[in-house]
């Protein structure tokens, strides 16, 4: 097993956070948005994973209408280590141990102008999600996976 789970208060995810695009107050002493959470961080603190979605007890809905996990940051730092892909898939499956996952299953964004690839969501791509649409403000693009109820 590559990841193991910690909170969205730990210094070496909050540190790989500060180095990600999605970042809104570098430094902060956490990293993740209110709600329901799942944190992993690689055994060798080069990658971070964050699941999010609101609290089902909450009567809250995400932004964007849908009900599921949405991975809100994913970081891999060790890529000669880590298949992206292969963190991807392994993250998956230790969220849907822990969880019920909602009628939506997976999601995520990436911002293609921000990343370095030249093939944005190419990991999720390989780790088996499909493009969905866009963001509404149409600069992300939603990535999304299917989870059997």
């Amino acid at each position: 097993m590559i990841w193991h789970v910690v909170n969205k208060f730990d210094r070496d995810a909050c540190a790989l956070a500060d180095r990600h695009y999605s970042r809104r107050k570098i430094g902060s002493p956490q990293f993740m948005p209110p709600g329901q959470t799942l944190v992993l961080l690689a055994l060798g603190h080069d990658a971070v994973f964050g699941w999010w979605r609101p609290h089902p007890d909450s009567g809250l809905i995400a932004m964007n209408g849908l009900d599921g996990w949405t991975c809100t940051i994913f970081r891999n730092e060790a890529p000669h280590r880590y298949q992206s892909s292969d963190l991807i898939l392994e993250a998956e499956h230790i969220l849907l141990s822990m969880h019920s996952c909602g009628p939506d299953g997976l999601l995520t964004y990436v911002w293609g102008a921000k990343v370095r690839s030249s093939n944005p969501g190419y990991c999720f791509q390989m780790a088996g999600w499909r493009k969905r649409g866009r963001s509404a403000d149409k600069r992300k693009t939603l990535w999304h996976k299917p989870v059997p109820a």
